[in-house]
C-alpha cells in the first residue's frame, strides 16, 4: 500500500490546472448543444465572492494571507470568486486568491475567460453590492456582457434622487471626484473614463427580500420592471450553492497543508459539483413528470443532500468499470436511486434574513456523507 506521506508527495507533482481544464471541457459539451436554459436568449449567471477556510500552515499564510481577530490571533484564509449559471446549475469557474485581493479584479478574469466555456452565447450576469464601480460597469460593456447590479446605499446619490419614475434610463457622470476614487485602477484607465465623460444605465427601484428598498443598475433594454426584479432575485441561488459546497460537499476540507493542495481540492470539487448537478438535473426531469402525472399537491424536487451521498458511494466504482454496457447500466441506476428521494417544493412565507453565530459552526450542519 501507499502511505499518506507518499500519496501527498506524489500529489505535489499534479498541476491543479488540470481540473479547471477538465471542467471547461465537460461544460463545453453542454453549452455546445441545445439543452442550455436561459432568459430571452441570455445565459443567466451570478458572480459572488466568499471567504474560505484552508489549513493554517505557514505556507498558506504566506500564499493566501491571513485573518485576524480582536485578540491578535491570525489564521490563514483564502478568497474565492465563483461564476455560477443559475438556470443550468453549473459552476463555470472558481477563482482562489489571497484574502486581501480585490473581488472586482478576480471577476474580470472570469468574465474575460467566459467565452472559452460558453462560446458565443450571450450572457447576463447578476452582481451584489460590491460591483457597482464605474470602471467595472464600463469593463462589462466593453466585454459585451449584460448585467444587473444591486447598488450600495448612497451610491450615485445625485442620479438616484433625480429619478422621476421607479424604472428609467439615467446618465452616470464621470466626475473628477468619482474617477479619482476608483480603487485598483491605472492612471491610463482613469484618463479613458474621464474622457468618456458619462455612462448611460437603466436604474430600477426594488424592495429586496431583506425588506430593504434599493436600486438595481442594468444595461438591459429587454424586460419590464417586474421582470428585472425577478431576474435579480435569482442571484440568491449562488448563495444556496455556497451552502452546498461548504456544508454538504465539504469544500473546505483540504487534504494537506501545502498551498498546491488547496487549488487541487477546490478545483476538483468544482468539477465534482458539476457532475453531481448534472445527475440531479437528469433525475429532476423524471421527478417533475411523476409529480405532474400523480397530481401531487406540491412540485417535487430531488433531495440534494442524499443525492450527494449516493454519488459518493457509487461514482468511483462506476468509473472503474471497464465494460461500457455495464457502466451505462450503473449510470442509469445511480440516477434512478436519486429519483427515490424527493421532497416537496413549498413556497413558504419569507422573513428577513437573520445572521446567527451558531449556524457558522460545522457541527450544526448535517453532512451529506
Amino acid at each position: 500500500g501507499v502511505s499518506k506521506q507518499g500519496y501527498l508527495k506524489q500529489r505535489k507533482k499534479l498541476n491543479p490546472q488540470v481540473f479547471k481544464l477538465l471542467n471547461r471541457d465537460y461544460l463545453k459539451q453542454f453549452y455546445g448543444g441545445q439543452e442550455a436554459q436561459g432568459w430571452r436568449g441570455y445565459l443567466v449567471l451570478a458572480e459572488d465572492g466568499s471567504r474560505a477556510e484552508i489549513p493554517d500552515s505557514a505556507e498558506n499564510r504566506q500564499t493566501y494571507g491571513k485573518n485576524g481577530n480582536q485578540h491578535g490571533e491570525t489564521v490563514s484564509r483564502a478568497n474565492i470568486n465563483t461564476l455560477y449559471d443559475v438556470e443550468n446549475h453549473f459552476i463555470l469557474d472558481v477563482g482562489i486568491h489571497r484574502v486581501d485581493s480585490s473581488e472586482l479584479t478576480e471577476s474580470k478574469e472570469q468574465i474575460e475567460c467566459l467565452k472559452e466555456t460558453v462560446g458565443e452565447r450571450k450572457a447576463l450576469v447578476l452582481f451584489d453590492r460590491l460591483y457597482g464601480s464605474l470602471e467595472f460597469i464600463n469593463f462589462l460593456e466593453e466585454q459585451g456582457v449584460k448585467y444587473i447590479i444591486r447598488l450600495q446605499a448612497g451610491r450615485y446619490r445625485a442620479e438616484v434622487s433625480g429619478m422621476q419614475r421607479k424604472d428609467e434610463w439615467v446618465v452616470l457622470k464621470h466626475t473628477s471626484d468619482r474617477v479619482k476614487k476608483l480603487e485598483n485602477t491605472t492612471a491610463k484607465r482613469k484618463q479613458e473614463l474621464a474622457e468618456k465623460g458619462h455612462t448611460l444605465v437603466r436604474m430600477v427601484r426594488m424592495r429586496f427580500a431583506d425588506e430593504e428598498q434599493g436600486m438595481l443598475l442594468t444595461n438591459l433594454k429587454e424586460g419590464g420592471t417586474g421582470e428585472i426584479q425577478r431576474l435579480y432575485s435569482r442571484r440568491w441561488k449562488i448563495e444556496q450553492k455556497y451552502h452546498t459546497l461548504k456544508n454538504k460537499m465539504k469544500f473546505e476540507s483540504v487534504t494537506g497543508k501545502a498551498s498546491v493542495y488547496v487549488q487541487q481540492d477546490f478545483w476538483a470539487q468544482m468539477l465534482v459539483f458539476n457532475i453531481v448537478q448534472d445527475l440531479i438535473t437528469a433525475a429532476q426531469r423524471h421527478a417533475a413528470r411523476e409529480s405532474k402525472k400523480k397530481k401531487f399537491l406540491y412540485q417535487m424536487r430531488i433531495n440534494e443532500n442524499i443525492a450527494i451521498g449516493l454519488f459518493k458511494e457509487q461514482f468511483i466504482s462506476l468509473m472503474m468499470t471497464e465494460d461500457d454496457q455495464m457502466k451505462g447500466t450503473l449510470f442509469k441506476q445511480l440516477i434512478a436511486d436519486m429519483e427515490q428521494y424527493i421532497v416537496p417544493v413549498r413556497k413558504l412565507k419569507s422573513s428577513p434574513r437573520k445572521w446567527k453565530r451558531m449556524n457558522k459552526y460545522k457541527c450544526n450542519q448535517k453532512p451529506s456523507f
